[in-house]
């Protein structure tokens, strides 16, 4: 391209060349440089809050549409949130919840980061040399042909999501793996060795794809009132210590006739914002001062200006009707170069209204520009203005809800450390029923056997005399029982005491012989180590030995004596 054409939408911003650009500085009218630059990045639509923050800032701020993006620029949208960018003749479209970074945007190479979030875009050319990339935690994608494509980008599962609608690209991984994509296929990838998941990527369309969609048919999808309003308003100016304008649809001043400034020269790259610098604005207003004529200094009088008729000669005396006509014919002589002066004078006060008017004119166009000039600086001080209310609204909502967060973070605190007391409550609260439930049954307990104990001494009272004998019997086979059921219990004692002494015994013996099996095993080890070298040894010892025979074969051998063949002879030839 021999102009600078920079696309900031589907059929591009205006073409504009550099004699139509000296033209604009021209009919400023200012004697201030200014800069004509065309944005390679802008944000084209958005619905809901997008968040902007340049490079190198950590600090988030509001980002209006038609606002300049330039490398190295972060673009967060909130969630229900959607916007629309316009990257060097590229469409990229992003969801709710999406963080994207804008790490290079030229007219030939564009290089984006897509950390979080949805990002579905549209190459609309790949010519040669060309490329597009996206970067992900997981891996790097390189479209090679127009077309349609959408990445996910999943932080809480981990994985990357990419779909090719139409087109075709690659997918590259940490070690060098390559993953050719083409049209209708779609993958997800957990790590970044390109590691597939074996499950469906995603639904076949959802919101995000229906709305991405529309907006490249060209279809309404809804605006919010707050960026509405903002398209309205005027770009706000980019500065970098000179006069700027931003040319985002067309030009902002007019053209003045393209006969009176010549054109200006070619620059040197055409992918760079056409700009034009300080150094061109002297020799353009020469240009325009050049092009206003130059009023007469003075307007000499008539009388001055006429040419004095001859002073006739000396001539013989003429008859009457002779001196007559002479006479006449001074006269009207006289009279013509009267009428000349006249006309002269005229056109020399005709000439002085015109300068008159040029130069009130000259006034008045330097008098409009120079409103216009006061005109744009009051708007650039509004919109500054405004950036900055909204900047300080932004602070304003981010301290509120920083307030309202530092609020509810203490009130869920104040509600779990309720919660805990209400529990340890509860838990003390059972563990005193239980104590007293507790407390009750030995209580009861002790109760039973009081009475148990007093109806075992009205009894006995009762039958003391009559089963007296009855009872001293069964008191003494009740003493013979235990007994018996102590000498069983001694017994049993003995006998799990004999069986704890034998399984000690077995499990010693069962001990030596593991130590035992192991010092064997040991043994076998160390003699198959010694068998090993042995054999390695004696193999060394072969070797050397067959090596000396073969120096020995060499050196004892020597070459036969060439011997030179007999000849074969002639065979005889015999006569007839």
């Amino acid at each position: 391209m021999s102009a600078i054409d920079t696309r900031t939408g589907g059929a591009g911003c205006r073409r504009w060349n550099h004699g139509l650009a000296a033209l604009a500085l021209v009919c400023s009218g200012v004697g201030w440089a200014q800069v004509v630059s065309v944005p390679t990045a802008h944000l084209h639509h958005a619905e809901g809050s997008v968040a902007h923050a340049p490079q190198g800032d950590k600090e988030w701020h509001d980002v209006q549409p038609r606002r300049l993006l330039k490398r190295g620029d972060r673009l967060w949208t909130d969630r229900g949130s959607r916007a629309e960018l316009q990257a060097a003749g590229h469409q990229l479209r992003i969801d709710g919840q999406t963080q994207l970074v804008l790490e290079n945007v030229g007219e030939t190479a564009t290089q984006l980061s897509l950390t979080q979030g949805s990002l579905a875009f549209s190459v609309t050319r790949m010519n040669a040399g060309d490329s597009f990339e996206v970067g992900t935690p997981n891996l790097a994608f390189r479209a090679r042909q127009a077309g349609d494509y959408r990445i996910d980008v999943d932080t809480k599962q981990g994985v990357t999501r990419v779909v090719v609608l139409s087109g075709a690209g690659v997918v590259y991984g940490e070690q060098g793996e390559v993953l050719e994509i083409r049209n209708g296929q779609r993958f997800t990838f957990r790590e970044r060795s390109l590691h597939k998941v074996q499950q469906a990527a995603f639904a076949v369309t959802d919101d995000f794809d229906r709305w991405a969609g529309a907006r490249r048919r060209g279809e309404p999808t809804v605006s919010m009132p707050a960026v509405a309003s903002a398209e309205k308003a005027p770009a706000p100016a980019v500065t970098d210590g000179r006069k700027t304008i931003i040319i985002p649809g067309g030009p902002l001043v007019a053209a003045a006739k393209p006969a009176a400034v010549p054109p200006m020269p070619a620059p040197q790259s055409t992918a760079a914002p056409m700009r034009v610098t300080a150094a061109a604005a002297p020799a353009a207003a020469s240009l325009s001062n050049a092009a206003i004529p130059a009023a007469p200094s003075a307007m000499l009088p008539p009388a001055a200006t006429a040419q004095k008729a001859p002073a006739p000669q000396s001539a013989p005396a003429a008859p009457p009707a002779q001196a007559a006509v002479q006479a006449k014919a001074a006269a009207e002589a006289q009279a013509a170069r009267e009428q000349q002066e006249r006309q002269r004078a005229a056109q020399s006060r005709a000439e002085q209204e015109r300068a008159a008017q040029a130069r009130a004119e000259q006034e008045r166009t330097a008098a409009a520009a120079a409103q216009r000039a006061e005109q744009q600086r009051r708007l650039q001080a509004e919109a500054r203005r405004a950036e900055e209310r909204r900047a300080a609204q932004a602070k304003r909502e981010a301290a509120e809800q920083k307030r309202a967060l530092v609020a509810k973070r203490a009130e869920d605190e104040r509600r779990q450390v309720a919660a805990k007391r209400e529990a340890d409550l509860k838990r003390v609260a059972a563990a005193r029923r239980a104590e007293d439930e507790r407390r009750q049954a030995q209580a009861r307990r002790a109760a039973e056997e009081k009475r148990l104990a007093a109806a075992r001494q009205a009894e006995t009272q009762k039958l003391a005399e009559q089963a007296r004998r009855q009872q001293l019997a069964r008191l003494q086979e009740q003493a013979q029982r235990e007994e018996q059921s102590a000498r069983s219990r001694r017994e049993a004692a003995a006998r799990r005491a004999e069986e704890d002494r034998q399984d000690e015994m077995a499990r010693r013996e069962e001990q030596a012989r593991r130590e035992d099996q192991a010092r064997r095993d040991e043994a076998r080890r160390d003699e198959e180590v010694r068998r090993q070298r042995m054999l390695a040894d004696q193999w060394r010892r072969e070797q050397e030995r067959r090596e000396q025979e073969v120096w020995l074969r060499q050196q004892q051998y020597q070459p036969p004596p060439m011997m030179r063949p007999a000849p074969m002879g002639v065979p005889a030839r015999r006569v007839s």
